[in-house]
């Protein structure tokens, strides 16, 4: 399904989600203090040109072969040169990625996936967070009696979101977790900035 969706053009394609811009250019993500860094689920690559492109050491992972050809023509295109690796996050390991990373990124794929999935893909995230690293998660964020039963642009109860405290269920015991301001409490959507304790 993702393959032909990266064919035709995703909806959640385009520029680098606006989380992450302010977040980098204000200095709180930087490549002086955390130079490696991950974009899990990186789709067509834009997230991961754009920490490139700010100096970070960037390492993207898709399950979509589609996705990863556009990310790499995307870099091609902005003379940035990420590595991309096909990959599935809910493995215990995942072929070429074999370290541990200061920043990862995720935009919108943990929160797509349920049950054991969603725990495998935490325990990955886990795993790849070196010491003191910094996990920056966008995603659905509600109560499931806040949902829709279906939606076709938004999260929706057969679709999938998750709640702050299933957050705190796969993360409190390895990491700090804060909910950035934006976007809204009383949208549909969360950004947090969660910190690896070790």
């Amino acid at each position: 399904m993702y393959d032909l969706l990266y064919r035709f053009g995703a909806p959640w394609e385009g520029d680098p989600r606006s989380e992450l811009v302010g977040l980098v250019e204000s200095g709180r993500l930087n490549p002086s203090s955390m130079p490696r860094a991950i974009d899990l689920g990186c789709g067509s690559g834009a997230n991961s040109v754009f920490l490139a492109e700010h100096g970070f050491d960037v390492t993207g992972v898709d399950f979509s072969p589609v996705a990863l050809r556009k990310a790499a023509a995307l870099a091609a295109e902005h003379g940035v040169s990420p590595t991309f690796v096909q990959g599935d996050l809910t493995a215990t390991s995942i072929h070429g990625v074999d370290d541990r990373f200061n920043l990862l990124v995720d935009y919108g794929t943990l929160d797509d996936l349920k049950g054991a999935r969603r725990d495998a893909m935490a325990a990955t995230i886990t795993r790849l967070a070196g010491p003191g690293a910094t996990f920056l998660l966008w995603c659905f964020c509600a109560e499931p009696s806040e949902l829709p039963l279906i939606s076709f642009n938004g999260p929706s109860r057969l679709s999938g979101a998750l709640t702050e405290k299933e957050i705190a269920r796969m993360f409190a015991e390895g990491f700090s977790i804060e909910r950035l301001p934006e976007p809204r409490r009383d949208s549909p959507f969360g950004c947090f900035l969660l910190t690896k304790q070790d």
